[in-house]
């Protein structure tokens, strides 16, 4: 039976900008080597993951907690969006009533990041770097719908990343904030890595055995809709009560799928 690993990226392969482990690297090549396929599954975008994506050999990438799929070659399998107008509302209403914490948004090509006082940072293969542009003008100049937009607090509090999330579910039917441990993902409603994990499956019409490993409670969908899911030996144990099996690092995982 061909299997799939979907995996998490910060925390899970990647530290910041860089591969936590070359065994990593090597394993999930083994992996498609064998014929199994192994899948990103994160609340990245889609520029955000590419940036990383040339550490590793991939199939697919699950965006946006599930609301976007893509397959090795950059074709879109799968994409719900928020609407244009409704994105820029949310938005604008944070920036005024929070003006202190941090906001992106991706506009098809770029990610752009608000750090307070209208500071603004776009993405580069090197990480983000400050810009001159308004941070409000680029995205009164947003044209397209939004993939995700996020919030987050500069210091990792969230007493005001919750009350958004709270706004936001009791004012805008379709859409969701999901909690990555300190971000605000802002994304269509009934999205999940659970569900882009089992929409993925369900895309290859394939019989499938399925495996996932995260470090965050974002991932908790993942390792409710995966026949066999990991975390790590370091999770907290709210996030263990949820596996299968904990590991140190992800080539561990990748050994026991192919030696099961």
């Amino acid at each position: 039976m061909k299997k799939i690993l979907f995996s998490d990226i910060d925390g899970t392969i990647l530290d910041e900008f860089q591969p936590i482990s070359k065994k990593d690297q090597e394993a999930i090549t083994r992996l498609r080597k064998e014929g199994h396929y192994f899948s990103f599954c994160t609340g990245r975008n889609f520029q955000e993951t590419k940036v990383i994506s040339h550490f590793f050999e991939y199939d697919y990438m699950v965006l946006n907690n599930g609301a976007m799929i893509v397959d090795k070659d950059d074709r879109v399998l799968f994409r719900k969006q928020i609407k244009n107008e409704v994105a820029k509302k949310i938005l604008k209403r944070c920036l005024k009533k929070y003006p202190y914490l941090n906001y992106s948004f991706y506009d098809g090509q770029h990610t752009y990041i608000y750090f307070g006082k209208n500071h603004t940072a776009v993405l580069t293969k090197n990480g983000f770097k400050k810009i001159d542009d308004d941070f409000i003008e680029l995205l009164e100049n947003m044209e397209d719908d939004f993939d995700i937009f996020c919030a987050h607090h500069p210091d990792g509090k969230l007493d005001e990343v919750l009350e958004i999330q709270k706004y936001i579910d009791e004012n805008y039917e379709g859409i969701h904030g999901t909690l990555n441990t300190k971000f605000l993902d802002i994304t269509v409603d009934h999205c999940s890595k659970g569900t882009g994990l089992l929409k993925l499956v369900s895309l290859l019409d394939e019989d499938m055995e399925t495996y996932c490993i995260g470090d965050s409670y974002n991932d908790m969908s993942m390792f409710q809709t995966a026949k066999h899911p990991y975390t790590f030996n370091h999770a907290e144990d709210e996030i263990k009560r949820y596996t299968e099996k904990q590991v140190d690092y992800v080539y561990e995982l990748i050994e026991d799928m192919l030696e099961g």
